[in-house]
């Protein structure tokens, strides 16, 4: 038979991709997916923000270790590093700043359980001693190590509540 106009082509469906428009399940692990991103993002730079409260808070002892290294002056190491132990045990415990003796090492032990408190204790009678008598390096060592697990841990004074938010508990 003879054909009377142009020759026609069968109709062709365009490609449908079977990923989209995406399946609600996709879409709430996509959800979940970026609110995990998120919380993974504030959570470091919290981390990040605390690190570098807690290395500026050591900066004294530093300075404080540096200064010995070039006069040798105990003392004043001495009194710079109990100065930072107060400073810190005020932040953790209000009530910290009266005590002396017995009271205030059962404070630093409160404050930092599993490390050893004597030469940090021994501090605050030592920046009063006109001969000063410690190891500056492992004094330092001490203060930095109890300074750094006093600040980690969550002040005793302070308990979380069911409903998440922190109260303070008079004692």
């Amino acid at each position: 038979m003879p054909t009377n106009g142009p020759e026609l082509r069968d109709i062709h469906v365009p490609h449908i991709s079977p990923w989209w428009p995406l399946a609600p399940g996709w879409w709430i692990l996509l959800c979940l997916l970026a609110v995990a991103c998120i919380v993974v993002v504030l959570w470091l730079r919290r981390r990040r923000a605390w690190k570098r409260h807690v290395d500026a808070a050591l900066a004294g002892l530093r300075d404080a270790r540096a200064r010995y290294a070039t006069d040798g002056d105990a003392g004043a190491f001495a009194a710079s590093a109990s100065e930072l132990v107060r400073r810190i045990a005020r932040t953790r415990d209000v009530r910290s700043v009266t005590l002396s003796g017995d009271p205030w090492r059962a404070a630093l032990s409160t404050m930092a359980p599993k490390h050893d408190i004597a030469a940090v204790s021994a501090l605050d009678t030592a920046k009063y001693r006109r001969d000063v008598d410690i190891d500056v390096d492992a004094t330092a060592r001490d203060v930095e190590a109890w300074a750094r697990a006093a600040m980690r841990r969550p002040s005793p004074s302070w308990r979380h509540v069911a409903n998440g938010r922190r109260t303070h508990v008079a004692s």
